[in-house]
């Protein structure tokens, strides 16, 4: 086990591998936009999100994802340099991607969700520093819910289930000490937050990484699914990533709503969100 961890946490020489593991709605397109800005880095985002809803290995997609995929087709809001071409995304080509040399670059920099991996563990790239964003599910459950029945009809695994079940696979195997950040944390210390978690992984920090242009032009960058970025920019389907992706810096954080204040089946998916939260809250980098 040792040295399979060991192997694990190799990396490429010259390029630092980072990846940040979150749930919808826990600031990780913010992040990810900060970010961006380091000199030196190349953006993957959410790779594996396109092999589950747009690769050949995909889940079938039921009449509403048809048509969110026919409109975000047809959506030319951003032209990306790199997207990715969703024939050949699978798993295991997403892997191989993710352990290429990139020449030029410095930082590698994945942003995925936890429940697009799909429990699929062989297929997690080697040579990565690996990082969870977590969020109270009160303040996660009700915005995702809002985005959702605009964006997608379609059911999904348990978020913070999916997170926790991958926390302990890459304690155990990958990286025995991943970094946790809760988006509260980063939103209302973000100077503090930002700069743990870049000497953490190898990540050059400057403040100059809190505040970045209020524009898209710099998703041009990222490599990811066309229609997965352009459907998530467009304002019908809930503008999924359009408050961040327009943002300057991250906003003061609110209050987390009281449970009485959450409709029912947002309280009955914290109440079975909750124990997996706060056992990733134990290990939270501070401020």
């Amino acid at each position: 086990m040792e040295s399979s961890s060991n192997n694990a946490l190799r990396p490429a020489a010259g390029l630092t591998r980072v990846f940040i593991w979150c749930v919808p709605r826990t600031l990780g397109t913010a992040l990810t936009k900060c970010l961006s800005y380091v000199d030196g880095i190349q953006i993957f985002n959410e790779p594996f999100g396109s092999a589950m809803f747009f690769g050949p290995e995909g889940r079938t997609p039921d009449p509403d994802f048809v048509k969110f995929i026919e409109r975000a087709s047809a959506n030319q809001q951003v032209i990306f340099e790199h997207a990715i071409d969703d024939s050949k995304c699978t798993y295991g080509w997403v892997k191989q991607q993710l352990e290429a040399d990139y020449p030029g670059k410095k930082v590698l920099l994945v942003r995925d969700q936890a429940p697009y991996l799909d429990e699929k563990y062989d297929t997690i790239p080697s040579g990565f520093r690996h990082a969870f964003l977590i969020r109270h599910p009160y303040k996660v459950l009700p915005s995702y819910k809002r985005i959702v029945t605009k964006m997608r009809k379609r059911d999904m695994p348990n978020g913070y289930e999916m997170q926790f079940k991958l926390l302990k696979y890459v304690q155990e195997h990958l990286d025995p000490n991943p970094i946790i950040i809760d988006a509260d944390d980063l939103q209302s210390n973000p100077s503090s937050i930002l700069s743990q978690f870049c000497q953490a992984v190898g990540i050059p920090y400057s403040d100059s990484l809190l505040e970045w242009p209020a524009d898209r032009d710099i998703m041009k960058t990222w490599i990811g699914s066309r229609i997965d970025l352009q459907g998530s920019l467009l304002e019908d389907e809930g503008g999924y990533y359009d408050k961040a992706i327009n943002s300057s810096r991250f906003l003061p954080i609110t209050a987390i709503p009281e449970r009485s204040e959450l409709s029912q089946d947002i309280q009955e998916a914290a109440d079975y969100s909750m124990p997996f939260y706060e056992k990733m809250y134990q290990l939270l980098l501070k401020p």
